[in-house]
């Protein structure tokens, strides 16, 4: 570029810039450089423009920041709740009392095989069990306290590193049948049951108002689950917390649920146990029942909470619906943003729904799998894959304690190995959970039953009772709402507040600015070089 060139650029400049502060809309621009202002004044204005725009720019980078890595806002809905919109939870009963004596005796078989472990064992034994007893017992120290398992250390071929399939048919034949622990069942006037015989950790259980394999499972995914006759007859509803139920469908239609809260509307149990058949070496001095409470579609877990009920009394837990649902305008953003999973977006490899709960489980699963080669019993696992037996029982919660340990990284500053999984099961954007209020009484069931024949079973003189009664306690809730903190119009009109708050600017100043630059100092350049050419 040549000399003559460069000082008309830099004259044309200098006469756009003293043009663009006399008419620019900025505030205290024109300042800066227009005619007969002293150094002085031009410094002080200089410093104010400056203190302004970092002061703008400072707020505006705050709450971009604030927009990008906290967009989400929680907040009261605006109006209540119904019940009939969210299902009865599901209710999983798990006896205390999980191997009979009278079926198996645990502890006398225990002893024996511990004092000599060539002992003959009696001919009911072989009969019962139709295979070794030592397998027998290898599947029932699964469920049974742990310490017994260092009794069994001299006993040959107890420590095996799988288990058997018919795990499942011996837990449920040493714990209490259906007819025999619900002395009393009734769901809205109705004595059916409408339960499953499921596993957990504490062996096996009894699930009312979950949905069946086909609707909690993918497709060849093994998990114990038997429902009784009446579940056969039940129409059942594609239901998850995201989709909630279906217009136009009824009350009696599963999952089960109810309009209105209160005691007229409860599920009541009255569950009973012979106290001869406790085995306090395998169950150790507890008695009682453990109660889960979960959504329908999720499978009820021990290490999950339970409500502990125990025998000869009354047990009344008043459940209270927690529902957060999260706005679709939240789906344009990262999951680790909003801090929750939309359902269609995280894919379980056993589970058909997302939940924060079944994500854990798959996870315990998959890495159990991988560290140990086998699975827990209560775990849900593909054709092929071996039960974790007695000799794996130690495996196994090295893996459940090298996921926990991930989960507190950086809380308490350890460091979980390489080869351990981050899980990242963020919470449901459409999260259900009941929370619960328990109250308890002291109640004489023995005397009720000389004096009334309403139980099932009739008078029982030598049996253990427990009644538990769960209702909820208000017809309507408050559910929470996850939406957008800032959303785009909330973040451009929060900048053009500051903007205009500080210097004066909108849009049109920053056209005026482009224009300046662009067309403006264009045009003057063309009108010098046409005077220039007209000189000449």
């Amino acid at each position: 570029m040549s000399l003559v060139r460069r000082s008309t650029l830099r004259h044309e400049t200098r006469s756009l810039l003293s043009e663009y502060s006399d008419s620019s809309t900025i505030h205290g621009v024109k300042y800066l450089g227009g005619p007969r202002r002293r150094w002085p004044e031009r410094l002080w204005w200089l410093l104010a423009f400056g203190a302004s725009l970092y002061t703008c720019g400072a707020l505006i980078l705050n709450t971009y920041r604030k927009w990008s890595t906290d967009p989400v806002l929680v907040s009261f809905s605006q109006t209540p709740t119904p019940l009939w919109r969210i299902p009865f939870p599901s209710v999983t009963i798990c006896p205390l009392n999980m191997v009979r004596q009278s079926v198996f005796n645990f502890t006398d078989v225990l002893t024996r095989l511990e004092d000599d472990p060539k002992t003959n064992l009696t001919d009911k034994e072989y009969d019962f069990f139709l295979i070794d007893i030592v397998q027998q017992l290898r599947t029932l120290s699964l469920i049974c306290y742990d310490y017994n398992l260092v009794h069994l250390r001299k006993i040959p071929g107890f420590w095996t590193n799988a288990t058997e399939d018919y795990c499942f048919q011996l837990m449920a034949q040493v714990v209490s049948s259906e007819e025999n622990l619900f002395d009393m069942f009734s769901w809205k006037g109705s004595n059916k049951t409408y339960l499953s015989a499921i596993v957990t950790e504490a062996g096996l259980c009894f699930a009312f108002n979950m949905m069946t394999n086909s609707k909690i499972f993918r497709d060849n995914v093994l998990y114990f689950s038997k429902p009784n006759a009446n579940m056969a007859n039940i129409n059942e509803l594609d239901w998850t917390p995201e989709k909630g139920f279906p217009k136009d469908t009824g009350l009696d239609q599963f999952p089960f649920r109810f309009v209105n809260g209160g005691t007229g509307n409860s599920l009541e149990l009255a569950l009973t146990t012979n106290p001869k058949d406790y085995d306090f070496l395998c169950e150790g001095p507890f008695q009682g029942y453990n109660v889960l409470i979960n959504t329908p579609v999720e499978v009820p877990s021990i290490n999950g909470g339970y409500v502990r009920v125990p025998s000869n009394q009354e047990t009344l837990i008043m459940l209270k619906p927690h529902l957060i649902y999260t706005s679709n305008a939240l789906r344009s953003y990262e999951p680790t943003g909003r801090q929750c999973y939309y359902e269609s977006e995280r894919y379980l490899r056993f589970f058909r729904v997302y939940t924060q709960l079944n994500c854990e489980m798959e996870c315990v699963t998959n890495y159990t799998l991988e560290k140990c080669g086998c699975t827990a019993f209560h775990l849900p696992r593909l054709p092929g894959t071996e039960i974790c037996g007695p000799a794996k029982i130690q495996c196994y919660r090295e893996a459940v304690e090298d996921l926990n340990n991930v989960a507190v990284d950086g809380v308490k500053d350890l460091e979980a190995d390489e080869e351990t999984p981050i899980c990242n099961c963020l919470p449901s954007c459409t999260y259900l959970t009941y929370d619960s209020e328990i109250s308890y009484g002291d109640v004489s069931f023995k005397g009720h039953h000389r004096s009334n024949t309403y139980f099932a079973s009739g008078t029982k003189e030598n049996v253990s009772y427990a009644y538990i009664m769960l209702f909820f306690k208000e017809d309507q809730f408050i559910s929470l709402r996850r939406g957008e903190l800032f959303g785009k119009t909330d973040f451009v009109a929060n900048c053009g507040g500051l903007l205009g708050l500080f210097m004066g600017v909108s849009i049109l100043s920053i056209v005026e600015i482009v224009y300046f630059c662009t067309i403006r100092l264009l045009y003057r350049l063309k009108d010098h070089r046409d005077i220039t050419a007209e000189a000449t």
